[in-house]
């Protein structure tokens, strides 16, 4: 996941790469203060853990819509095959549940991320004193 902080100067997004799922986790791993730079002016800025944010990651939705697109007409081939074959009420019902399984796959993905990033904006650190690190 990605977590953003504005730069001072130009009120430009500094980005930083971290696993952490929420505040606190990011607090234990990196430190309660962190010290990006920014790309576009080069200043260098102190950031409070409350000061970040996180957005939903561009990688998952790319992802999760590969699976959906792609994964959709795969399984339309499989199945229509058997769909030619045989004109029964249970094949219908197979064609629909194989069909679902991109679908199922997309919202999966889409609602993972989301938690992970309403998880972390969710949670705030102001009040606590902590000696990390």
């Amino acid at each position: 996941m990605k977590v953003y902080g504005k730069c001072k100067k130009c009120n430009a997004e500094i980005s930083y790469s971290t696993n952490s799922g929420t505040r606190v986790e990011f607090a234990m791993q990196e430190g309660e203060n962190m010290t990006l730079t920014c790309q576009k002016c080069g200043i260098k800025t102190d950031f409070f853990v409350d000061e970040l944010y996180a957005k939903e990651s561009k990688i998952a939705q790319i992802s999760a819509g590969l699976i959906f697109f792609i994964g959709t007409p795969i399984m339309f081939l499989f199945v229509s095959p058997v769909f030619m074959q045989s004109r029964s009420n249970y094949v219908i019902y197979i064609i629909g549940g194989f069909l679902l399984i991109p679908v199922i796959i997309y919202g999966t993905i889409k609602k993972q991320d989301q938690m992970r990033v309403n998880s972390f904006n969710r949670s705030r650190m102001k009040g606590r004193i902590h000696k990390i690190k």
